[in-house]
């Protein structure tokens, strides 16, 4: 019974999308424009704008996902920790909430949820607050400003923004202080660092307590603001790793290991970023942005590593940290592979500081002097939240009746690959982020706060910056009061329109900012609308900083192949399907695709490791009733909607 309804649920997605995608072929145009060339990794990038730079549907063989779902077989979930009841341990300590991570997200989920009368139990491993901020030394500050230079990130992290003097880059010895002195004003807030080790009893849907170097602490609700949640993967909830949720295994955004130099000529620095006024550059009294043109010669001494462009930040004595050396293909959740990936960066900062001074206006005397003490990891698990946040949510900025805080970050998806330089998938001017996507799917007293959030693996290009984390850990700090105030878990919470309500008044009282307008940058009524919002959650398309697409633009054979490989691959059709090995790309052409070469080069891919007759005659046949026929150039937006038509196709057949 359960296999019937399985197949006529497919069908019925199936037959939803093939009439949505014929709705879009007849639709009228937009006024979108830009140029995509796409690189060798299977991603389109606009090149002039990126200048270096829910619910599971189960399928059968091919996994075919909507945008915002995720295939069943990536999704990951930990064995949960119970102690048995014959060795149950006396409880060392009681609070309201127990707050993991002094991650400049947890430093304000603790306040926040202090300033509610709630007693707070703030854990750390490190001898001190700030995180990444100040052990990764990540000092230049992705600020959620809009074009219109409203601050979208109010509240709590507004005061820690005075504190540093209103400085998109700050001292971090500043900053350190300020985290330390916003904690010890608060009279509710516990803080225990340099903890060893701690990790929590869940039920798989409740935490019962934590364990906290031995001892057992018990709490009403848990807030995990841990770079990697890993309070929530110990808790037993679902994640998957970097980008597994397109289908794309080992491949995640790169980590950088921040340099620090002195005796850099700061004036000449920028004298020269202005004579020259390249795009995409700049500078203030306190940053730097520029020189990608210089540091793209860089070439590396060891493998798997990048220079991208300068991003420097001023320090109080003179100094500057530099944001741009990566490391690209580390497993960050391996403590052995991180610790080598540091040492690897240490010995090549010491390269990159003697080109810097070679190559670089105003470091000519400059000198390396130490180089941060943890990697600025970008990116790790995804939490499968009761709401994953998407691309779509982002560029047609969806509103939310829970909405709990907004951002406006751009989709900044850095390297992951040694074949790219990362990319501007969107340039958002507000969007909204709703409750959902910092309660673990299922869990009642639990909220995961932080880059590993639930947010697709394209969207948290966006959602993953720390002023973003800091909003929605001022939010759960108040949500966590509510729950214990009106004795109701998280998940009555979501469903209780009136306490939302209460909690959004509540956020405003306390200085945030919240706004019901929503802001697209994308034509939402527009033919190419859905074309676009696709192949932006696959990561295969860059609108860059200006939301700019060209239907009309071309592309080459080469490009054709790797295109429709990467597309394939990334709607989980089964690798049968798209699988190139036989295909040498250095054999196809450079020119234009036309429809005649289009048909030939589908056929070849989607039928080449097929052993089935009558399965190839189906596609073949199918290519050729889309396909037209002709000489002529194909666009990418007729390549876009052939080859959505063929996946969908071919997901029908398969079954």
């Amino acid at each position: 019974m359960n296999g019937k309804k399985l197949i006529i649920g497919l069908l019925v997605v199936v037959i939803v999308l093939l009439a949505g995608n014929l709705y879009f072929l007849i639709k009228g145009q937009n006024g979108f424009e830009n140029n995509l060339p796409i690189n060798n990794s299977g991603d389109v990038i606009n090149s002039e704008n990126n200048e270096n730079s829910g619910d599971y549907k189960e399928s059968g063989d091919a996994e075919f996902v909507e945008s915002g779902e995720i295939a069943p077989s990536v999704i990951e979930k930990e064995e949960v920790e119970i102690i048995p009841e014959e060795v149950e341990m006396p409880i060392n300590g009681e609070y309201d909430v127990i707050v993991f991570g002094a991650e400049p997200e947890g430093i304000v989920t603790a306040i926040s949820a202090a300033r509610n009368n709630l007693d707070v139990l703030l854990v750390e491993k490190r001898d001190g607050p700030g995180g990444l901020m100040t052990y990764a030394m990540l000092n230049t500050i992705d600020m959620n400003q809009n074009v219109y230079g409203e601050l979208l990130s109010q509240g709590i992290f507004e005061e820690f923004y005075e504190k540093i003097g209103n400085n998109e880059s700050f001292d971090v010895e500043l900053a350190k202080d300020a985290f330390e002195d916003m904690l010890d004003d608060e009279e509710n807030i516990t803080v225990m660092y340099e903890v060893e080790e701690y990790t929590v009893g869940s039920t798989g849907t409740e935490i019962e307590y934590a364990m906290i170097d031995g001892e057992k602490y018990v709490a009403k609700a848990y807030i995990d603001c841990t770079q990697d949640a890993d309070i929530t993967v110990a808790a037993g909830a679902e994640y998957v790793v970097g980008w597994e949720d397109v289908n794309e295994k080992n491949r995640i955004m790169s980590a950088t290991l921040v340099i620090h130099m002195d005796n850099v000529d700061w004036d000449k620095a920028c004298e020269t970023i202005r004579v020259e006024a390249r795009p995409n550059t700049g500078y203030s009294d306190d940053s730097i942005w520029a020189f990608g043109n210089i540091t793209e010669t860089y070439v590396p001494k060891q493998t798997n590593m990048r220079l991208k462009a300068l991003n420097i930040g001023k320090q109080n004595d003179g100094s500057v940290l530099i944001n741009s050396l990566q490391i690209i293909n580390a497993n960050m959740l391996d403590e052995d592979a991180k610790e080598r990936a540091y040492k690897k960066c240490v010995k090549e900062a010491e390269y990159v500081a003697e080109f810097l001074k070679a190559n670089v206006p105003g470091f000519e005397k400059s000198k390396l002097v130490g180089v941060a003490p943890e990697l600025y990891v970008r990116e790790t698990r995804h939490i499968i939240g009761e709401y994953r946040l998407t691309v779509k949510d982002i560029l047609e900025s969806t509103t939310f009746t829970n909405t709990i805080g907004h951002a406006c970050y751009p989709i900044d998806v850095q390297t992951t690959s040694i074949y790219d330089y990362g990319y501007i998938i969107g340039a958002p001017i507000q969007y909204s982020i709703p409750m959902g996507t910092i309660i673990p799917k299922g869990f009642t007293n639990l909220l995961t706060i932080g880059r590993s959030g639930s947010y697709t693996s394209i969207a948290a290009g966006s959602a993953r910056v720390i002023p973003t984390g800091m909003t929605l850990g001022e939010a759960a700090g108040i949500i966590a009061a509510v729950s214990i105030e009106k004795n109701i878990d998280f998940q009555e919470i979501l469903k209780n329109i009136s306490t939302t309500k209460d909690i959004q008044k509540r956020m405003t009282m306390q200085g945030m900012y919240l706004n019901k307008e929503s802001k697209p940058v994308v034509d939402v009524d527009g033919r190419y609308y859905d074309f676009i919002i696709e192949m932006c959650e696959k990561g295969i398309l860059s609108l860059g900083y200006d939301n700019k697409f060209n239907p009309e633009e071309t592309m080459s054979e080469r490009e054709f192949i790797v295109f429709l490989q990467t597309y394939l691959k990334r709607s989980f059709i089964a690798e049968e399907y798209w699988k190139t090995e036989h295909i040498n790309l250095l054999d196809a052409s450079e020119e234009p695709i036309t429809p005649n070469r289009a048909r030939e080069i589908m056929a070849d891919i989607t039928t080449y490791n097929l052993t089935d007759d009558e399965i190839k005659g189906e596609i073949e046949e199918y290519i050729n009733l889309v396909m037209p026929v002709g000489k002529e150039n194909l666009t990418l937006v007729r390549v876009y909607e052939i080859t959505t038509l063929l996946k969908d196709e071919i997901m029908k057949i398969s079954k």
